[in-house]
């Protein structure tokens, strides 16, 4: 992997970032927003990687 394609893994993560918090915002989240974004984020990102799928057609896993 090279930094160019770290740097588009970086942003692509912080836009799902900023899509997930939009998100919650549109739909009127209570609570804390940064925290209940970052924590479905987080579970999002542990989703699609342990999706047995992705890990069959992945060759970084």
């Amino acid at each position: 992997m090279n930094a160019k394609e770290m740097v588009y893994g970086v942003i692509a993560e912080a836009a799902f970032y900023g899509f997930i918090y939009y998100a919650s915002y549109l739909l009127k989240v209570e609570g804390n927003l940064l925290w209940s974004s970052f924590v479905l984020w987080a579970l999002m990102n542990i989703a699609i990687v342990m999706c047995p799928v992705v890990r069959k057609s992945c060759t970084c896993f």
